[in-house]
């Protein structure tokens, strides 16, 4: 919706997504989805596979898509601006879910606890600093 948002809006003769700014939100947005959907895929093929490592991958996919999403979403309404608030836009209906799947997946901090709990009981041999 912002990327296209972007190229429909134009200010002083030209599209918004022209101006530097309203292409840092964007990126900003590009990065928390990609960060987001590439830990679940990781996450997932682990499950699927049976690979080691599976909780230690769900708990980071959680971690990093419940608190992405809302980001993601903060981004958006940057660059949608006023018209982002409005109901009729459909924005604002992202924006409710993505607080509500981060209470539902549980908070980052949450699933970086229980992510640093898995990573202290697993052995992972000598440091290799020493």
């Amino acid at each position: 919706m912002a990327v296209d948002y972007s190229r429909e809006r134009h200010q002083f003769g030209q599209p918004i997504g022209r101006f530097q700014h309203v292409q840092n939100h964007i990126i900003q947005l590009v990065n928390h989805v990609d960060a987001a959907r590439w830990t679940t895929y990781e996450a997932l093929w682990r499950l699927d596979e049976g690979k080691s490592g599976a909780a230690v991958a769900v708990h980071l996919a959680k971690a990093v898509t419940s608190e992405g999403y809302v980001h993601a979403v903060n981004y958006a309404h940057e660059v949608h601006a006023g018209v982002g608030v409005m109901h009729e836009y459909g924005l604002t209906l992202y924006t409710r879910l993505s607080r509500s799947l981060y209470h539902q997946l549980g908070s980052p901090k949450y699933h970086r606890r229980k992510l640093g709990d898995l990573l202290v009981d697993h052995d992972l041999g000598p440091d290799p600093i020493d």
